[in-house]
């Protein structure tokens, strides 16, 4: 085995073969084909070979991810895929764990991915993001405030300005802003029977939109991109989708951030009891389908401010942590970074911090990386992290840290 850079000329073709042969894309589809060359141009990426032959690919994308009110430098993981040749040898994960190691060298102090399932990318020290809610609703049960403007029709070739646009849409804490155009133009461009509707300022700047896929006649529609700036461009695309009642039987997406969609729909619980095939089933799911991950400790909580109390003093909390960060076994032996793994000294208030070492009469939290990263971000309660494992520390402890750690639940605000 034998991980390895990416490199265009000399690996863009095995690396279509392998999404051809997962049907990531389809075999002979010359503008699927396009939009994996435009992603692969201009992300970083790694592949694995076996026998000389790339049978794995990961593909990233420098982003950033909002804590509280301070964006952190974040690398995602925009794609695994192996070749049914190369399964179960530990290409995916070694070379996932390459390119998390390369963009924790190149300053990007979190990492995040979209999980196909649990439990794969625990072992690389991924941990869980909170379970948010998908929906589905007639989308002429939707009650705006609002009344829609003729909207302007959004293709692939608007792919710069959408990504302009998804760079200054309203972020809140655990916003996910994706730096790269070359990842938001390959997105678009695999998107199966596109949809597009926007609206644009005085100047001619788009600046609020719907992007999605028009499955059939009747729907569904399957909205992946809604971007606004202000709650009155948000009344206006949901106005939108609601004039879109006419024809679609049935809009799929996942809720905006920081909105409670159900405020918006006609008797939403007479939506989510009725009883039909999933491609039509009404209401709303839950699922956590983020993982996320800290690479750099100190450099994350120096970016940290939890709020001030009303008296002005915040929060303040001290402590001994231990931590274990399993990515190492998955590097090589001679990588310069081996993880986040380390004993720290923590301090928590208005100006967090973590420093090397451990200092006696402090009480101790032990904890797997991706169980620390879910308590910083507000993914669970401390409690729950350590129900389920991923934490160890006196019952004292833990009450001081969900007491400590009042965040928002994270959303990311778009899909990777």
């Amino acid at each position: 085995m034998t991980i390895r850079p990416f490199e265009l000329g000399r690996d863009l073709k095995a690396v279509r073969r392998i999404w051809e042969e997962t049907r990531w894309i389809d075999r002979g589809d010359k503008n699927d084909a396009a939009a994996l060359r435009t992603m692969l141009a201009g992300s970083p990426a790694f592949v694995a070979e076996l026998d000389g032959e790339a049978e794995c690919v990961t593909i990233g994308s420098p982003a950033t991810i909002r804590h509280l009110r301070r964006d952190i430098p974040l690398g995602i993981v925009a794609a695994v895929a192996t070749s049914p040749r190369g399964r179960r040898a530990g290409l995916a994960s070694r070379a996932t764990a390459a390119l998390v190691a390369r963009d924790a060298g190149a300053g990007m102090m979190v990492s995040a991915l979209g999980m196909f399932e649990q439990g794969f990318y625990t072992r690389l020290g991924f941990g869980n993001g909170p379970a948010e809610l998908r929906w589905s609703i007639d989308p002429a049960s939707l009650v705006v405030d609002a009344r829609a403007r003729t909207p302007c029709r959004i293709t692939t070739e608007h792919s710069d300005e959408a990504h302009s646009a998804m760079g200054k849409r309203a972020l809140r804490h655990g916003g996910v802003r994706i730096l790269n155009p070359a990842h938001t133009a390959a997105d678009m461009g695999w998107t199966e029977h596109p949809l597009g509707l926007g609206y644009r300022d005085a100047a001619g700047e788009l600046t609020h939109f719907l992007w999605g896929e028009m499955r059939d006649e009747n729907g569904p529609l399957v909205i992946t991109a809604m971007v606004w700036r202000e709650p009155g461009q948000l009344r206006e695309l949901l106005a939108l989708l609601q004039t879109l009642g006419d024809q679609a039987y049935r809009i799929k997406l996942m809720e905006p951030a920081g909105i409670h969609l159900q405020d918006f729909i006609s008797r939403p619980l007479r939506e989510s009891g009725t009883s039909e095939s999933r491609q039509w089933r009404k209401g709303a799911e839950a699922e956590a389908w983020w993982q996320a991950r800290v690479n750099d400790v100190p450099g994350c909580l120096a970016r940290t401010s939890l709020r001030a109390s009303p008296s002005g003093g915040g929060p303040a909390l001290e402590f001994n942590l231990r931590l274990d960060d399993p990515i190492g076994k998955f590097l090589p032996a001679d990588a310069p970074w081996r993880g986040a793994g380390d004993d720290y000294i923590v301090h928590l208030g208005a100006e967090c911090g973590a420093a090397p070492g451990s200092r006696k009469g402090l009480p101790s939290l032990n904890a797997g990386i991706g169980g620390f990263t879910r308590l910083w971000l507000g993914c669970a309660e401390a409690g729950a992290i350590a129900a389920s494992g991923e934490i160890e520390a006196p019952k004292q402890l833990l009450d001081d840290l969900e007491a400590t750690l009042r965040l928002p639940v994270p959303r990311t605000g778009c899909e990777f």
